[in-house]
């Protein structure tokens, strides 16, 4: 098999992971209604739009997906902090309930992510943007709604609006990319 064969069929498998780790996380985020299930989450979440968008900053072609990179450094970092704000007025979780790195499922896309050849860059990050906004909006909008711990529902409320615009423009931006 030619180089370009084996690259083009392990860029295939990693889109194919990354797509059903998408589908279990939207699952998890449904029901995701206690708060130790959900801040642990929300902080992952965060965690790997900020790498992605780091990511993206470096390697994207488009200058509409690299401006979407740093939007998401921007803003998943300062929802990042309104979390650890939330979860310190929290009498359900602590600090040390918020992982510091990645899960193994994020892990696997970040890699699939730097793993992109360069013409498919864009639209793996694009792609990516989509599930994962599509996961923390159930994620946000179930906990807002049924989640056991205040504070934190005031938080799923705040960022919600600022997550669901993340999600329409990554589905503008694939558009423009397909």
């Amino acid at each position: 098999m030619t180089q370009d064969k084996a690259s083009g069929a392990k860029h295939a498998l990693n889109k194919t992971m990354d797509a059903v780790g998408g589908a279990v996380g939207q699952a998890s985020a449904a029901v995701a209604t206690s708060a130790d299930q959900f801040a642990p989450n929300a902080a992952i979440s965060d965690q790997y739009e900020i790498e992605a968008g780091r990511i993206a900053q470096e390697r994207a072609r488009s200058p509409d997906v690299r401006d979407a990179g740093e939007h998401m450094v921007r803003d998943h970092t300062e929802s990042s902090a309104q979390l650890k704000d939330a979860v310190a007025r929290s009498e359900k979780v602590t600090a040390a309930d918020l992982p510091t790195e990645l899960d193994s499922r994020r892990q696997g896309m970040i890699d699939h992510l730097r793993e992109a050849p360069d013409d498919k860059f864009d639209k793996t990050y694009v792609d990516q943007q989509v599930a994962a906004h599509e996961e923390a909006v159930t994620m946000m909008h179930r906990f807002r709604s049924d989640g056991d711990c205040p504070v934190l529902r005031g938080f799923a409320e705040q960022v919600s609006p600022v997550i669901e615009g993340h999600l329409d423009r990554m589905k503008q931006l694939r558009k423009v990319l397909s």
